[in-house]
């Protein structure tokens, strides 16, 4: 009878061992889980990482390859370099490009084919289980999305020497110049030139002030007069705090004159060559450079009279007209170095004409009119690159081609000398050959920080060099056929005295300082670098 309490503890003994192995298995299958949940948990991560590496990689391409399949290919390489095994371009992975868009505080991807944003999904075929050997599936697909805006570092630029060290003879063309195109009288100094030049406003300074428009793409393509534009560059400039008085003073100053109503927008003045308006918010612009420019849109094609004061005996009061057939441009964007250069700034193509007929007593008559045209250049953005303490931002130059042409007056023979009788002494001829000049990569190498260090300029130079005053006053410059010769003394005297000397006074007092100011020489330009505009502290969107 006393073998039945074994039994009870034989069965107790058992149902122990039955419920260990039961917590055994259970610990194993949470062990399990834990362990593909955090292996899943990874590899997701990883993923994800690649997808967000990628799309910011790819936005700070987005402007220069902006086709989808070069993005796509942008993106490819980055998501390999990241370590992504697939192919973005095969189902269920996607690159699309579009836009960005918030919604009731909710930021949301929009692909429309734009470039002003990035949209990457990556996907990975994973084992479902490492442990359990497919106990729950085969396999599962993690998938991962990122959105970046475009974000390529930026840079503006513009084709012109508007700096500190504009002489007095410049700020007198800029008065006749500026006073001409926008309609009233000025009379502003050097140094009152200089503090403009030295000024700098950027786009979210101008909207700030504007109360118009509510975003920077609306600012650009706002309609205004030519004063209302210039008002708010001046009231930007006030606000800033960049600027001294007197500058904001002669600003404001420019901005009055205007009294030519002419509609026109600040988009027309600058060349933004990045999708993302945002992004070129907060580069510095040229104060001095946007003024010319919109003078020079607000003219059109209108001729411009500059008296020349020019000091040669028997000659008086001589004008010069200049037109500006193309304004000049500047330039907002990124680097493209190996797709289009989009980034693209522009000189104004400019034709001049300096007529003289004059009476020479007891001696000539002179019948010249010099005229140079200089066609539009441009400087393209080749590429930034950033290193330890310096940016280096290559800059490829093509110069407009100069014609300078000496005839009468009436454009229809050359340049002639007669007697007060009005028979032909001399026709006169110019030699002065211009070759189209090549384009030139030029380097700008600026140190750290990069605002204590801009603007820089640099020249692309001419084989002839930068002075038409010389060239104009070289001995074998001007070409001679007597028709006369018995009055071959007199020819060569007033040649000497008076023709040479007076075109190389044009060249000095007109030729010279205009161009060097459009930023155009004799075959070459000068360009200036205004700012550089790094990438985006937050580039993801989502």
């Amino acid at each position: 009878m006393r073998c039945a309490p074994l039994a009870k503890y034989s069965y107790q003994r058992g149902a122990i061992a039955l419920a260990g192995g039961l917590v055994l298995l259970l610990a194993l299958l949470l062990t399990m889980l834990v362990v593909d949940s955090g292996r899943l948990w990874m590899q997701q991560k990883q993923l994800q990482s690649i997808a967000d590496m990628t799309a910011i990689h790819t936005a700070r391409h987005l402007g220069c390859n902006s086709s989808q399949q070069g993005v796509t290919q942008i993106a490819q390489q980055a998501a390999v370099n990241n370590g992504f095994a697939g192919q973005l371009s095969a189902n269920p992975n996607q690159v699309l490009l579009g836009r960005l868009d918030t919604v009731q505080g909710v930021r949301q991807f929009t692909a429309d084919g734009s470039a002003g944003a990035v949209y990457i999904r990556a996907t990975k075929e994973v084992p479902s289980s490492m442990i359990a050997g497919g106990l729950v599936g085969n396999t599962v697909t993690l998938h991962a999305e990122a959105v970046s805006i475009s974000d390529p570092t930026l840079a503006t630029f513009g084709v012109g020497s508007f700096t500190t060290s504009l002489t007095s003879q410049q700020s007198v063309l800029l008065n006749g110049l500026l006073g001409g195109m926008l309609g009233g009288p000025l009379n502003l100094d050097a140094l009152t030139y200089r503090g403009i030049a030295a000024t700098t406003v950027t786009l979210q300074d101008i909207l700030a002030v504007s109360g118009q428009a509510g975003t920077v793409e609306g600012l650009l393509n706002t309609n205004m007069l030519v004063g209302d534009l210039l008002d708010l560059v001046a009231s930007a400039a006030a606000q800033n705090g960049i600027a001294d008085l007197q500058a904001i003073s002669g600003i404001q100053t420019i901005a009055n004159i205007a009294v030519k109503n002419v509609p026109l927008k600040l988009g027309d003045v600058l060349a933004l060559a990045t999708p993302d308006t945002k992004a070129a918010a907060s580069v510095a612009l040229n104060v001095l450079s946007i003024i010319t420019t919109t003078a020079m849109i607000a003219n059109g094609a209108n001729a411009i009279t500059l008296p020349l004061g020019i000091n040669i005996p028997a000659l008086t009061s001589i004008n010069a007209q200049v037109t500006v057939t193309e304004p000049p441009q500047l330039a907002i964007g990124p680097a493209c170095g190996s797709g289009t250069l989009r980034t693209v700034a522009r000189t104004a193509q400019i034709r001049t004409r300096v007529a003289v007929l004059v009476n020479i007593p007891l001696l000539a008559r002179i019948d010249l009119a010099l005229g140079v045209e200089v066609a539009q250049g441009s400087a393209s953005l080749r590429s930034i690159q950033t290193g330890d303490g310096e940016t280096e931002v290559q800059i490829e130059a093509s110069p407009g081609i100069a014609a300078i042409r000496l005839t009468n007056i009436a454009g229809t023979q050359p340049a002639r000398i007669s007697t007060l009788l009005n028979i032909p002494l001399a026709d006169i001829g110019l030699n002065l050959p211009l070759q189209p000049p090549n384009p030139q990569t030029i380097e700008f190498t600026v140190a750290h920080p990069v605002k204590d260090h801009l603007p820089l300029a640099q020249t692309v130079s001419s084989p002839l060099g930068s002075s038409l005053e010389n060239a104009l006053g070289r001995p074998n410059t001007l070409t001679v056929t007597v028709l006369s010769v018995l009055n071959l003394g007199l020819i060569n005297n007033v040649l000497s005295s008076i023709v040479s000397p007076l075109l190389a006074e044009i060249g000095r007092v007109l030729l010279d300082p205009l161009l060097n100011l459009l930023g155009i020489r004799l075959g070459g330009m000068d360009i200036t670098l205004d700012d550089v505009q790094y990438r985006q502290a937050k580039p993801l969107a989502i």
